[in-house]
């Protein structure tokens, strides 16, 4: 059985910001799920713990964690994974996760949880490190106050059930339907 993950207040404490290794795999899926909680509920969170062990901690990971710990006690997460720009010939770091406990906010974690990340991706010879930010988030003046900056990429995207009725499409049958 899965727990619920402790808030933790950080006033005074001890913090260390480390990759996670497989023996953190619960500890990545209940600070995920409360950052799931947190927007919108539970209803849209299917991932399960299996699913993080296996894909961020298998033999070939799909995306790094890193946690932040202070006096021992997990209080953040950031999950990544890796793009590739054909443009620029470069590899690209996509930011899918950045989550700090209430009690822990305000405190400048989420701050070196990115500096963390944006280290990883000079040492992987990123060129970009993005993150996908939904309009009403209120984390966008801090992310804006930090030194990111908004994009006019607009983003299109197809899913689950969608996603397999797509790819079942006949070509010619999807091409001979006019544009708007």
């Amino acid at each position: 059985m899965v727990s619920k993950m402790p808030e933790v207040s950080v006033e005074k404490a001890n913090e260390v910001i480390r990759q996670a290794e497989r023996e953190d795999a619960e500890t990545v899926f209940l600070l995920i799920r409360s950052l799931a909680e947190s927007h919108r509920g539970k209803a849209g969170f299917l991932a399960t713990l299996e699913d993080v062990r296996r894909d961020g901690f298998g033999k070939k990971p799909l995306y790094e964690s890193w946690l932040a710990e202070t006096d021992g006690n997990p209080v953040g997460v950031a999950t990544f994974f890796m793009t590739y720009s054909t443009f620029k010939g470069r590899p690209c770091l996509h930011l899918d996760n950045l989550y700090v406990n209430e009690g822990a906010r305000r405190f400048g974690i989420a701050q070196r949880l990115i500096l963390c990340i944006c280290r990883r991706a000079v040492e992987l010879n990123c060129w970009r490190m993005d993150l996908q930010v939904e309009k009403d988030n209120k984390a966008r003046a801090f992310y804006e106050k930090i030194g990111l900056s908004e994009t006019s990429d607009r983003v299109y995207a197809v899913w689950d059930k969608n996603l397999n009725e797509l790819a079942q499409k006949d070509l010619g049958t999807l091409l001979s339907k006019k544009v708007k």
